[in-house]
């Protein structure tokens, strides 16, 4: 940079950094407005801004002066270091300084306006100059000091290509669905309504069309908002237990979310949408954990969700992974699993090949690990983190310091190269946060600064890799991604979902995908760092599933007694689930399988049970070969496809007499013993009848002395009175 010569005026060493009043009881000074905000030839800048005063002794006798340089920036690196005091160059005083008359008392505040020419104080060159304010004691000692940077932008365009600005505006949340129909919490009904972030993010984007922004929706959001738009429970307090869903508060439709979704849906339409995964899952802790399932899962649910919602499709061609930063196993992961084609990463993930210092873009490509092509939008990284500090930017001073330092940003980086077409992708933190002034300072500056062009990600996506970058390392895992162990115990929730889900018949698709969206939920990467809550979720799906799975049961008797060796057993099966219908298997097996001298127990493999909500069923187990004793037989439920059910075995104790057979021979006997009596009398008779044996009654008369059986005393008597 060239030297900064004084003009007009002796040169100003920089006073330390102005201090908070609240911070050990010193002078402040602000600057809450600069116009114009950047400045043209002929301009006349007039500044204003606040004194404040943190001491104890009340001050007069003020001055306030503006400080600045004809020479500009050529890097963004000599500019940050000024700005954050690394590096201090001689300013010159520019205008007439601003006497404050009045005097300031501890802890008061009074405003202060000053003005400069930009031909006079040099400004010529388009690029990004440094501008001060100080306040001087009525010694002319300097005790504050605040600084900020001035764009120029000359008369004539002639060299200078537009800088192409593309936003990536985020409708994201951390979400609030529970495996049971209750939110996790009412914040959201206040984000959503008028003046909450929600509300101001989507009102703000939807004004300004010209802008171009490309809308980052999370569906989870979308789907949590319509879960408001009727009457709805809030799981919150000591008395709710997500498990059994009891404890939770009723809360009344709301308006807030329905204006809300109808401002988004009208906002979208015909604008740029792109699609997170539902929750906004951490799409890097799932590809390096292996749970590519999940990943497509989320993806699935988000797409439907947001066409249900928007009324639209969407497609998961380009990804934007969660604080922008993945390695390359992860977009191989996207690429091979959602067919990804462009995502948008940290400018930190992929830095320039070399040191020099080049025209480097925001556009960039690279192959996966699979040698698939990928486009590569890099969202700058200081960009993101100035905005970053939004949320807290508050008071006037505050918010003007941010944007005007985004106004020179982009500013710098037309200028460094102005001949050289290029481009910037503008990627907030997705909680982002700003007032409603704020962002609409921001969208207006872009599209309003003469060295800036809106335009949307897609269409930088389209456009010539103009710059060579490192690709992103092979792994690399942030410290601040789901860990490991956290995945493992949402990777066991996934694993007993799915046997649940295994074993429902005809279940409402609205039923089992509120279960998929809770799986994705814990997932998301809005519990980075903190994964209390996700654990929370993930707990309450357990239980549900838990206490769920428990309904369907098998209901016996402790012992039955079988009076025989074969015989039907009944066993009754429940479901104790209020609206889900269940298709199941029984299994029974001895405890002793493969000995002879065990039961033997009827097929029953093939035989599917199909049980009404809320029904029970009876099925009838046939046994043979039985031992005379007991003998336990181990009844378990599985699904139609063979999966075990867990929470379902049951114990049925056989005890076996063999009583019944040998009574039945008994019986057999003694009735073969009367049926051969009886034929025999029935015979004796007949032959008694006269006329039987031809006519020769000595032969009767001989055998009958000859009987050894006992007299016959009812045909005595006959023959007595018959004579």
């Amino acid at each position: 940079m060239a030297a900064i010569i004084a003009a007009g005026a002796a040169a100003m060493a920089l006073p330390p950094p102005r201090a908070q009043a609240s911070s050990g009881g010193a002078v402040s000074i602000a600057i809450d407005s600069i116009s114009p905000r950047y400045a043209r030839p002929g301009s006349t800048i007039v500044v204003t801004g606040t004194v404040s005063n943190g001491t104890s002794t009340a001050l007069a006798g003020l001055n306030v002066r503006l400080f600045s340089s004809s020479a500009w920036f050529t890097s963004r690196g000599l500019m940050d270091g000024y700005m954050a005091g690394t590096s201090t160059p001689l300013l010159a005083a520019e205008g007439d300084p601003d006497v404050v008359t009045s005097t300031v008392h501890p802890g008061g505040t009074v405003t202060w306006r000053a003005q400069f020419s930009a031909a006079v104080a040099g400004l010529a060159n388009f690029g990004v100059y440094p501008l001060q304010v100080g306040v001087t004691d009525m010694n002319g000692d300097p005790i504050a000091a605040e600084k900020t940077l001035l764009p120029f932008y000359p008369a004539s365009r002639a060299g200078i290509a537009k800088l192409k600005i593309a936003w990536v505006w985020p409708l994201i949340d951390a979400p609030h669905h529970q495996a049971c129909a209750a939110l996790t919490g009412s914040d959201l009904n206040q984000s959503l309504a008028v003046g909450g972030r929600l509300h101001t993010l989507a009102g703000v984007a939807a004004a300004n069309p010209q802008a171009d922004v490309t809308w980052a929706i999370d569906p989870a959001l979308l789907a949590d908002a319509t879960t408001m738009t009727r009457p709805y429970q809030v799981g919150a307090g000591e008395s709710w237990r997500p498990g059994n869903c009891t404890g939770a508060v009723s809360e009344p439709a709301s308006s807030a979310a329905a204006s809300w979704l109808a401002a988004v849906k009208s906002g979208t339409s015909g604008q740029p949408v792109v699609i997170t995964p539902y929750g906004n899952t951490d799409v890097a802790a799932l590809a390096h954990q292996g749970l590519n399932s999940d990943l497509k899962s989320a993806y699935r649910l988000g797409e439907q969700v947001a066409r249900e919602v928007l009324g639209r499709t969407f497609s998961p061609n380009m990804a934007l992974p969660a604080a922008g930063l993945a390695d390359q196993s992860v977009l191989t992961t996207l690429s091979a699993t959602e067919h990804v084609t462009s995502v948008v990463l940290s400018s930190k993930e992929m830095p320039p090949a070399d040191n020099t210092l080049a025209a480097d873009d925001a556009v960039s490509s690279l192959r996966t690990g699979a040698g698939d092509p990928m486009n590569v939008l890099l969202a700058d990284d200081s960009l993101t983190n100035l905005l970053r500090s939004a949320s807290g930017a508050t008071s006037p001073g505050a918010q003007f310091a941010l944007e005007q330092r985004f106004l020179a940003e982009t500013a710098m980086i037309a200028s460094e190269f102005p001949n050289v077409a290029r481009s910037v992708v503008v990627s907030p933190p997705e909680t982002w946060g700003p007032s409603a002034a704020l962002a609409q300072a921001l969208l207006q500056e872009s599209t309003a600064a003469p060295w800036l062009q809106p335009t949307t990600l897609s269409s930088l996506a389209g456009s010539h890799d103009a710059e060579k970058r490192k690709n992103p390392p092979a792994t690399s895992y942030s410290p601040r991604e789901l860990s490991k162990g956290y995945l493992t115990t949402i990777r066991t929730a996934g694993t007993r979902l799915g046997v649940f889900k295994s074993m429902l018949y005809q279940a409402s698709p609205a039923y089992t995908t509120g279960l998929d969206e809770a799986v994705a939920a814990a997932e998301s990467s809005a519990w980075r760092g903190n994964t209390a809550q996700g654990q929370t979720l993930t707990g309450g799906l357990l239980a549900y599933l838990k206490q769920a799975q428990g309904r369907v049961q098998i209901i016996t008797s402790a012992e039955i007694t079988m009076a025989g060796a074969s015989g039907v057993l009944p066993v009754s099966i429940q479901n104790g689930l209020k609206q889900q219908n269940v298709q199941v298997k029984l299994t029974a097996e001895p405890i002793s399988p493969g000995d002879p001298t065990t039961l033997q127990v009827g097929r029953l493999d093939d035989h599917v049970i199909t049980i009404p909500a809320g029904a029970t069923v009876v099925e009838k187990i046939h046994v043979s070969s039985a031992p005379s004793g007991t003998t336990l037989i181990r009844l378990q439920l599985t699904s139609k496809d063979g999966t075990q059910l867990p929470h379902s075995d049951a114990m049925l104790t056989v005890h076996s007499t063999r009583y019944g057979q040998a009574i039945l021979i008994l019986i057999g006997g003694a009735i073969g013993l009367l049926v051969l009596s009886s034929l025999f009398r029935a015979g004796r008779r007949w032959l008694r009848a006269p006329g039987n044996v031809g006519g020769d009654p000595t032969v009767i008369t001989e055998r009958a002395e000859e009987s050894t059986e006992a007299p016959d005393e009812l045909a005595d008597a006959r023959r007595s009175d018959d004579t």
